[in-house]
Order: C-alpha cells, then structure tokens, then sequence
C-alpha cells in the first residue's frame, strides 16, 4: 500500500471552510429531523436532545455548553487546529439546528424516516467533519483520538456510547421512539465506520 495513502490531506483554508460549512449544516439538518420527530441520538447531541426533552430548554445552548469540557481534552491530544476546527463545528451546529426550524418544516414527518434521513446526512456531515480534522465536540473527539492511536474505528467507539445514552432514553421516551432512534444511529455508525477507515485517512492536525 502507498505510504502517502496512511498521511493526513492537507486542505487550503478554503476548502476547510467549505468543508466544514457542509458537514455542519448537513448535522444540523439531521439534529433538527431527530427533533421533529421526538427522536434521540447518541454521544453528546444524544444527551443535549434528552436534557432539551426532559427540561424545554433548547437544544443548541444545551449542545453548546455540554462541550465545553471536551475541548481541554481535545487540544491536550489533538493540538490547537483540531480544537478549534471542533470548536467552529459545534458552534456552527448548535446556531444552524436552531434557526433551521422556521425555515425547515418537517412537522408530522414519519419517525423512521426521520431516522433514516438523520443516519444518512448526518453521517455524511460527520463524515465530512472528520476528514476535515474536525469534530462534533465529546464522544467523536474520542473516538477519532482512539481511532488514530489504537485503530479501533470511529463508528463503533461512538455507537458503544450511543447504548448508553438510548438505556437513559427509555426512561423518557416511548419505546418505539427510542427503537426509532437506534435505527438512525445505526446507519450513522455504519456510514463512519465503513468510510472512515485509518488506511484510508488520518484526523491528525496539530500546531
């Protein structure tokens, strides 16, 4: 195999913007599909969408703060660029998915394909995120670090997280809700760990 294969791209500040942009607003979309139809996901947008059920709070301040703590961590191991690309993402993330719903109408939308579709575009947008030495914040930043030094594939690092937080889920929403929502981060999970593979690229941006 090409040893260039195993290296990290390198992306012009333009094509990181425009990378980034994409993924972001693709996540968003999926967010704001999960909401529509009262669904969940995993990792920390799992836990902000469950605190934005359970309280009335929004979603986007939710996702915000629950970050916060992650980034220390995140510039520890993956240096200054990754920190701050994650940084820009879920910023862009928790202010798209909340100005979306006036302007997105989805209302009464079917809750496995609400699943379905958030498993795709978000997928692709995390997708997107990753190859681009970014993040959605928490359990993805994990999960590319633990992909990067142990190949352990990203996809399925973030789907044992995901369990966790659909366990807690079933206790405040309906079953079939919460089946739904396993679906959906199903396809995810698949979508990055078919996709996102070490031999393939390598998230590692430091400075």
């Amino acid at each position: 195999m090409d040893a260039d294969l195993k290296s990290p791209p390198t992306y012009s500040l333009f094509e990181d913007a425009q990378g980034l942009t994409v993924a972001a607003i693709e996540a968003a979309l999926g967010i704001h599909l999960l909401r529509a139809a009262g669904l969940v996901t995993g990792g920390t947008a799992g836990v902000a969408l469950l605190l934005a059920y359970a309280t009335g709070w929004g979603f986007g301040l939710v996702f915000f703060c629950i970050n916060l703590p992650f980034y220390a961590f995140a510039y520890a191991r993956k240096g200054l660029a990754f920190t701050l690309k994650s940084f820009a993402a879920v910023t862009a993330v928790s202010a798209l998915a909340e100005a979306m719903a006036p302007f997105v109408p989805v209302e009464g939308i079917h809750p496995g394909v609400a699943a379905v579709l958030f498993g795709v575009v978000a997928g692709v947008g995390l997708l997107g995120l990753f190859r681009h030495a970014s993040s959605l914040g928490g359990v993805s930043i994990i999960a590319v670090i633990l992909q990067d030094r142990m190949g352990i594939r990203a996809g399925w690092v973030q789907l044992g997280f995901d369990l966790a937080v659909f366990a807690v889920a079933l206790t405040i929403l309906p079953p079939d809700r919460v089946m739904w929502s396993l679906l959906g981060a199903a396809i995810l999970n698949f979508i990055v760990a078919m996709n996102h593979r070490r031999d393939w690229y390598v998230a590692s941006a430091r400075l």
